[in-house]
């Protein structure tokens, strides 16, 4: 008689999709530098925000470009990079970053920031200003996409952090969602 268990096996591929884990990476990565140009941000709102509720906003901002707009571009690059020396598909990557978060910062940004101080009375951010916010969004979209093309493998075998760290950016995408709610109640 043959004995059988009911214990299930693991075929040892515990990873989390490899385009899912750097999503989180970019969204993370996004966050931290939105976190830091935050203050120039407050500064061009003639100082009628608070650093932390601008942060909040950027970054739910950030999450929602690495969450809708990143996938595509993450899948895009892993697409053109394929036939590309494995030194250069970050490079590859990086350049779809610095180009569409540079776009987002453009058109997103600007827009947000605009709808929060004209309400108060100041005037357009327009020129130079949107250039500013264009290059360091540009920036700040490299550094993520290279990142996430260069560690995305090593994270994707780290499933706990993977989610860990998903969990962190929607609640910090949550909390920007609270600040927006109570900006929105207050200025219309």
């Amino acid at each position: 008689m043959v004995k059988q268990t009911n214990t299930p096996t693991r075929d040892g591929n515990r990873r989390v999709p490899l385009i899912f884990a750097q999503a989180v990476i970019v969204a993370l990565a996004l966050c931290l530098g939105e976190i830091l140009c935050a203050p120039l941000y407050t500064g061009m709102s003639y100082h009628s925000l608070a650093l932390v509720p601008w942060s909040a906003i950027a970054g739910l901002l950030s999450v929602v470009f690495a969450y809708t707009v990143g996938f595509a571009a993450l899948w895009a690059a892993g697409k053109v990079s394929k036939k590309a020396p494995q030194a250069w598909r970050p490079v590859i990557a990086a350049l779809f970053g610095l180009v569409l978060f540079g776009m987002w910062g453009y058109f997103v940004f600007a827009a947000v920031l605009n709808s929060i101080i004209v309400p108060l009375g100041h005037a357009a951010l327009a020129g130079a200003q949107l250039g500013s916010i264009a290059f360091n969004c540009a920036a700040v979209g490299l550094a993520s996409f290279f990142c996430a093309s260069a560690f995305g493998e090593r994270l994707a075998t780290l499933r706990t952090w993977v989610w860990g760290l998903f969990a962190c950016t929607i609640l910090f995408a949550a909390f920007g969602v609270f600040f927006v709610v109570h900006m929105a109640a207050l200025l219309y």
